[in-house]
């Protein structure tokens, strides 16, 4: 499987490869998987589960604070992207993968349980709800789609970005939970240990993750 970084890309232009590699794995499903790994400028995503209760601000509204808004085909409902967040899309063919939804679903948050805890960060799944927590703070959101047996969409972890854009939704319509990066886990951890803090590098994360994904993956 390959992997592809494509650094800082709009979440139009990163919507546009994403399709035209699935469109391709769609005609020849042999063809090698892709894990797109990338950054969106600050922007809300409502999946098909279109929740407009969980919006703060209305999304007409959102270009005023130079917050892009998209309507796309994955599960789930709102969610947030933003410059130091780790967002990877797998479009691999389901037959290649050779497992179930659920466990390629438990496989992506894998993938970011393994990455935390290589900073010393406890992450753990909820039963009820797809994702990864630190306590009752979202670390890592998964939304994903699969459209003639190929994968697309996927997962969105928390690294060194503002969280502000989270403050216009209710993420994921989880009412009464928080949202918390790598970087403030690791600070509080550093601070509970009376260690000094240190800061993370946002691109090893983000290598360290795509690699779990891809290790998972294959």
């Amino acid at each position: 499987m390959e992997i592809r970084y494509l650094g800082l890309l709009t979440y139009s232009d990163a919507l546009g490869i994403m399709e035209s590699l699935h469109q391709e794995i769609v005609e020849k499903p042999k063809r090698e998987g892709v894990l797109l790994v990338v950054q969106h400028p600050p922007t809300v995503t409502m999946g098909k589960r279109e929740l407009y209760d969980d919006m703060k601000i209305p999304p007409e509204q959102l270009k005023f604070k130079g917050i892009a808004f998209h309507k796309i085909d994955r599960g789930g409902s709102v969610t947030v992207h933003e410059p130091g967040q780790v967002v990877v899309y797998p479009i691999v063919h389901m037959d290649k993968l050779n497992k179930s939804v659920r466990i390629y679903v438990n496989l992506l948050e894998e993938a970011m349980i393994s990455t935390a805890a290589q900073f010393g960060v406890s992450v753990t799944r909820d039963e009820i709800n797809p994702g990864v927590w630190v306590g009752q703070n979202k670390i890592g959101a998964v939304g994903i789609r699969i459209a003639n047996k190929v994968t697309k969409h996927g997962i969105a972890f928390n690294v060194t970005n503002s969280l502000e854009t989270f403050s216009s939704i209710v993420p994921c319509g989880l009412r009464g939970r928080g949202v918390i990066n790598l970087q403030m886990a690791v600070d509080e951890l550093s601070v509970s240990q009376n260690l000094p803090l240190a800061r993370i590098d946002y691109l090893k994360v983000e290598k360290i993750l795509a690699e779990e994904i891809h290790k998972l993956l294959n």
